[in-house]
């Protein structure tokens, strides 16, 4: 009854605070904030009945999920979009609860309630379940997949589990096609890392993931292929491999009429450019190759740039040419706000995983983050997307809490720790530097 009565209490302060950065948002930002528009007018289509399509034309551009949710709300509200925002409260919570569970499984009770604690209090969770992107949906769906993993974990890769994570993990891809990174993952670690298991089961277990995550999409990727010709869960994968692969790459997003201009002009469709895109950013890396992978440092800073920018979405500057304007024209305590939980969980993270060798499935989230980063290598870095990670970094932070390995640790590996502390550090400087105009 105590352990309900706290976790209650929680909640009822998570949904306080988020209804709290939910009536902070300037009236009229979602219409001038990036992708927010897009993502209604798809949503508002689909209730209409015009199928998924942006300006009068089938598209595929954007990732279906969070359109048909939308379509969804309006379908129950009338034509109302609004209530999306307090669909996406509710899921914060529950992500919320779902990683509760996860750390339950891991700490004591008492650190199981701190995790819950500092999701519930997250500056950017709050700020995006009042943002009408993926995140929230995508996060939501993320720590469900990590919680039915523990869950086959603990019931010996029953194949009803494996099945369940796979649809699960299909609708994480729906959500957004980098949930790739977590199935992947889940390929990896099962298949590969589990060796204690004997391969029969591990091989029939992610089998049925593959099966599940299968079921899921490929009606959707039918769909493209019939009605737009790519056999994809989207069209912007290719695009996206450009903007981080061309003579004008800047590591972040930079998507300009000179990246634009890379692409052939007869390649007049969605996916005719999105295929176009993808090769010649597989030609300039194969010619610069030198050049790519000079650029995965400040990707990787991208990357993990604070959630400073999450405001650029939240608050939008009418007119702004670029993200540190925008910045700029924030209350600084907002920034504030935002730059600091992020990095006292950053460096709490990168110590537990780094110091405490013995967690359970410490290697399951390690792969998360890395291939993370090895997506944004791929293609460019932008601080959204470090988002989906943070659960897994608030897991690392609660390891280090619980087990205080600093003193245990060699003094060599606190060497090498203090260094990448040192790199994280010097990326957000630079962030600071470049958003008050400095450089």
């Amino acid at each position: 009854m105590k352990r309900l009565s706290i976790i209650l209490s929680l909640l009822i302060i998570g949904a306080g605070f988020r209804l709290f950065v939910l009536e902070l948002r300037p009236e009229g930002a979602l219409l001038r904030a990036p992708d927010e528009p897009e993502y209604l007018e798809i949503g508002q289509n689909i209730w209409l009945g015009n199928g998924f399509s942006f300006d009068g034309e089938p598209t595929a551009y954007r990732d279906m999920l969070l359109p048909y949710t939308v379509a969804g709300v309006m379908t129950v509200s009338g034509g109302d979009f609004k209530p999306i925002f307090y669909l996406q409260l509710l899921l914060s919570l529950i992500t919320g609860v779902f990683l509760y569970l996860v750390a339950a499984k891991r700490f004591t009770e008492t650190t199981a309630y701190g995790v819950l604690t500092v999701w519930m209090l997250y500056p950017a969770a709050a700020v995006f379940s009042s943002l009408l992107l993926t995140e929230t949906l995508f996060v939501f769906f993320w720590v469900l997949a990590i919680w039915l993993h523990d869950r086959l974990d603990d019931n010996g890769y029953a194949v009803r589990d494996a099945l369940i994570l796979g649809i699960v993990l299909g609708l994480l891809c729906l959500t957004r096609a980098a949930g790739a990174i977590l199935l992947a993952t889940v390929f990896i670690y099962v298949f590969l890392v589990r060796y204690e298991t004997s391969f029969a089961v591990r091989a029939k277990a992610v089998s049925f993931v593959l099966i599940g995550a299968l079921v899921v999409m490929l009606p959707w990727m039918i769909r493209n292929q019939i009605v737009m010709e790519r056999f994809s869960l989207n069209t912007n994968g290719g695009i996206n491999l450009l903007i981080g692969n061309n003579p004008y790459m800047n590591g972040g997003y930079l998507f300009d009429e000179r990246v634009e201009g890379i692409i052939p002009r007869e390649a007049r469709t969605e996916a005719q450019r999105d295929v176009a895109a993808a090769h010649a950013a597989k030609e300039f890396v194969q010619g610069h190759w030198r050049d790519t992978f000079g650029m995965w440092a400040t990707k990787f800073a991208y990357l993990w740039s604070t959630d400073m920018a999450m405001l650029a979405h939240f608050a939008p500057v009418r007119g702004s040419e670029s993200l540190a304007e925008t910045l700029r024209e924030q209350p600084l305590g907002a920034l504030i706000l935002m730059a600091i939980p992020f990095a006292i969980l950053v460096l709490l993270g990168l110590c537990g995983f780094y110091l405490v060798q013995k967690f359970p499935a410490r290697g399951f989230f390690i792969l998360q983050l890395s291939f993370a980063a090895l997506a944004a290598f791929i293609s460019y870095g932008l601080p959204r997307y470090h988002f989906p990670l943070m659960p897994a970094v608030i897991l690392g932070a609660a390891a280090y809490y619980e087990n205080q390995p600093w003193d245990k640790a060699p003094q060599w590996r606190r060497l090498m720790l203090l260094l990448a502390i040192g790199l994280f550090m010097g990326v957000w400087a630079y962030e600071t530097v470049k958003i008050i105009g400095l450089m």
